[in-house]
């Protein structure tokens, strides 16, 4: 399970953040390290700093777009601040790890952090099925990259170990969620044709249905559905 988690860490600033990231993963049994468009490429401090973890940051994937580092996963949660418009996806991370492993059980799953100063964009943000938000101390919730991967890590580990002890389903065998690419391919699909009929007039609409779509789990067979009757309401227009 925790084979299919992977930590991806977007545009870090400081080469250390990779690797004291890397040294927390590790501590928590996880090895899947992606690294998105870094400001410095992996060096002598990053190894220095992942402390015997230097092979996760040696495996560690480097991609240039948040699309490629998450197309293949079928969950993915996104690190956030309280953000109002984000209310009815926010999770702790208790339940960030009980889902994540959940997931992992059949398929790819994603946790994002964003940028040491800003964090992720809203465009990212809405690529998110969560949005993970850590109830620090509101007086002083100042986390650097390192500690915030470390917690989130140790909730997954947690959730692994209780979900081991427990005898699997036999339909966690099959992978049932749709990847990110395809929601994708799914998001574009309707866009265009909700544009079409004069439905989505501003991008509002669409952030709505993105965040609901997400929300809902969908599994394979279902957005199979939906993409046919999206094909349907085409050909009947045409």
């Amino acid at each position: 399970m925790l084979e299919n988690i992977r930590i991806v860490l977007v545009e870090t600033s400081h080469s250390g953040n990779i690797g004291s990231a890397a040294r927390a993963m590790k501590t928590m049994g996880l090895q899947s390290l992606y690294l998105v468009a870094p400001k410095q490429l992996v060096d002598d401090q990053a190894i220095a700093l992942a402390a015997g973890a230097e092979d996760v940051v040696k495996k560690a994937i480097t991609v240039t777009s948040f699309d490629e580092a998450i197309a293949d996963c079928s969950l993915v949660i996104g690190t956030s601040a309280r953000l109002r418009h984000l209310q009815s996806t926010l999770i702790e991370p208790r339940e960030c790890g009980v889902k994540a492993i959940t997931h992992s059980i059949n398929s790819q799953v994603a946790i994002v952090f964003g940028r040491e100063r800003i964090g992720l964009t809203n465009e990212e943000l809405l690529k998110c099925h969560y949005h993970l938000t850590i109830p620090a101390n509101p007086e002083y919730s100042s986390l650097n990259l390192a500690m915030a991967v470390q917690l989130v890590c140790y909730e997954l580990r947690m959730a692994f170990l209780s979900k081991k002890e427990k005898t699997l389903p036999l339909s966690t065998i099959e992978n049932i969620y749709p990847n990110s690419a395809e929601m994708e391919h799914f998001f574009m699909h309707i866009e265009q044709l909700y544009t079409e009929l004069g439905f989505i007039k501003n991008q509002g609409v669409m952030s709505k249905l993105r965040r609901f779509y997400l929300r809902s789990g969908l599994e394979k067979n279902e957005l199979n559905i939906l993409q046919g009757m999206l094909s349907a309401v085409k050909k009947q227009l045409k």
